[in-house]
């Protein structure tokens, strides 16, 4: 990623604002109401952002309910800890300049200073969780639980999970 994207995901983060009634109508026509009511847990700044995915995706002809979905809820893991745009800052920069101690923090508990890295690192499997706890079908669960996974080497019926990583990048 670079420092533009970066700067870019900072600033969205700290202006971001609830979506519109009609943005939100948008998303109600995905997803059903457990599902939604997920949706809305999430923090304005990651709403936007998920609706920014499934807008890409759209404007890519994409119309799979599946991906669609997958692209409004794959980050709702991240409603286990209220981290702010520092936390999520800390995060990135931790990433950038000490990657492997940063991957060893992920492994520690919830609670305390490393929490924003222990949610980075399992956001996706706990947001898997909270999709099939609502419902969701077992293809937005798989989507969501593997949307931070490396790109699959053989792409072959990985269609879904590549698009939703393209769209996830540029957002």
């Amino acid at each position: 990623m670079t420092l533009g994207y970066r700067l870019r995901q900072f600033w969205n983060s700290v202006t971001a604002r609830p979506l519109s009634s009609s943005m939100l109508a948008e998303v109600a026509q995905v997803l059903d109401e457990p599902q939604l009511s997920l949706f809305r847990r999430m923090s304005p700044a990651d709403q936007r952002h998920a609706y920014r995915v499934h807008r890409l995706l759209r404007e890519a002809g994409q119309s799979d309910n599946a991906l669609l979905s997958a692209a409004l809820l794959h980050d709702v893991g991240k409603v286990t800890a209220d981290l702010s745009v520092w936390d999520r800052t800390l995060a990135v920069l931790g990433e950038t300049f000490a990657p492997r101690r940063v991957a060893s923090w992920g492994d520690n508990d919830v609670h305390g200073w490393k929490r924003t890295f222990v949610v980075r690192k399992h956001h996706a499997v706990w947001g898997a969780q909270l999709a099939a706890e609502s419902g969701a079908s077992s293809e937005v669960v798989e989507l969501i639980r593997r949307h931070q996974d490396p790109p699959p080497a053989n792409s072959r019926g990985e269609d879904r999970l590549i698009l939703l990583q393209w769209a996830d990048g540029k957002s």
